[in-house]
């Protein structure tokens, strides 16, 4: 996936997704490529978690409205407009818990609970449930 001609877009959307993003609020867009020197490439989960870990140290994003929202993960190449979906993050946080169900091209799978503050951020939030249920070398 941290091909150079490839970038993932990482969109996340204030609430809950129904077959199309448009009803929804749109938090932010983050565009990047990671790549480790010293392993196989990252999956395309562990290269969300890296660029969400890169855009949260350098910007400021917003909290979601409710207890619901959703993170759009495409594949896109850099000389083309289009982009392709790679996953779909739909994260319930409520009451300082949050999961998140992660559906692709494999089956759907509900992560673990992980703890958050408050006045996180919906990318601080969707950062902790990968940090929490994915494991990086």
């Amino acid at each position: 996936m941290s091909d150079a001609k490839h970038l993932l877009e990482i969109s996340v959307y204030d609430g809950e997704f129904a077959g199309d993003v448009t009803s929804l609020t749109q938090l932010c867009v983050i565009e990047g490529s990671v790549t480790p020197h010293d392993r196989e490439p990252y999956s395309p989960l562990e290269e969300t978690w890296r660029l969400l870990e890169l855009g949260s140290a350098k910007y400021v994003t917003p909290a979601p409205s409710g207890a619901c929202f959703t993170v759009l993960i495409d594949s896109k190449d850099v000389e083309d407009a289009e982009a392709e979906p790679l996953i779909r993050l739909d994260v319930y946080a409520h009451n300082g818990e949050a999961h998140a169900r992660v559906i692709s091209r494999l089956p759907p799978w509900d992560t673990e609970g992980v703890r958050y503050d408050p006045e996180d951020s919906a990318v601080t939030i969707a950062l902790n449930v990968l940090r929490g249920n994915l494991r990086v070398e």
